[in-house]
């Protein structure tokens, strides 16, 4: 983290507690109160929750150990979210206690955690309470925001300084797919603007989950932005997709050994840079 901007990080917690009254973190622009305990999309109010906190391995390699923290709430509807479930009721998680997690995160920093991954769900609908998690802890920890990257200026403004990593997520190459497979309009507009706002602020990373079938429509196109835009960038291809029980419009199917191989392929013919 940036000590200048550490120093900062309770004072970015207010703003983001105020903006919560008339919420406009993301672009579904709810506009609840969520101070008075309205609820928009995310189905958060003004409380800050964590489901889950494990020190995990199954990051990109520079990241790992990883000390991941889960939080509730997400403005995004994946087909395939592997926590779902508590994206879909967000407050049956206990409210996080913010002297235990600093007791946590050290723990974990004193077991090897090389960095500190702030994910969910989505972090950027639960802006206010990481300020305040951040602010608590040591400016030499690792921060590696770990995000859809859908959300609205103000969320980029104060996280600047206090995030070291940017894990970047693409997931549809189209915004017809975004409709079908996230439930969001206006999707790629948003998170390809953040993600080039990000770059040059902290180190990046940009990770495209492998949907079977989705080469020509979400795959390519994705490839060719990130060529075109910031070729130098750190790209994580995933092959980990698990299809969903019922699919719905989501792929039905693993992704294929042969199929991995050829997005690999694909971009490295790109001349992007990819890590593992």
């Amino acid at each position: 983290m940036n000590n200048k901007a550490h120093k900062q990080a309770f004072i970015r917690a207010e703003q983001a507690e105020k903006s919560l009254a008339n919420c406009k973190l993301c672009p579904r622009q709810c506009g609840v109160d969520r101070t008075a305990g309205q609820k928009g999309y995310c189905g958060l109010d003004d409380t800050v929750r964590c489901f889950r906190e494990v020190m995990h391995y199954g990051e990109e390699s520079e990241l790992v150990p990883s000390h991941q923290v889960y939080f509730t709430g997400c403005n995004l509807r994946c087909e395939y979210c592997a926590v779902a479930e508590w994206n879909q009721q967000p407050l049956a998680a206990k409210e996080m206690d913010f002297d235990e997690m600093v007791k946590t995160i050290a723990l974990r920093q004193r077991q090897g955690a090389k960095t500190l991954n702030l994910l969910g769900g989505e972090p950027a609908v639960n802006l206010a309470g990481i300020l305040e998690l951040l602010g608590r802890l040591k400016p030499e920890i690792k921060v590696v925001w770990n995000s859809n990257m859908f959300y609205n200026d103000i969320v980029d403004e104060l996280i600047t300084g206090l995030i070291d990593v940017y894990l970047a997520d693409i997931k549809c190459g189209n915004n017809s797919c975004a409709e079908k497979l996230l439930g969001v309009s206006g999707y790629l507009e948003v998170v390809r603007k953040n993600i080039l706002k990000a770059t040059g602020k902290a180190d990046i990373i940009v990770r495209y989950l492998i949907l079977p079938g989705h080469t020509q429509c979400c795959l390519k196109p994705v490839l060719e932005w990130l060529a075109a835009e910031i070729p130098d960038v750190k790209l994580s291809l995933r092959g980990n997709y698990v299809p969903p029980i019922p699919a719905g419009s989501a792929p039905a199917e693993y992704l294929k050994q042969e199929d991995m191989q050829a997005a690999v392929n694909l971009a490295e013919r790109m001349g992007l840079k990819l890590i593992k």
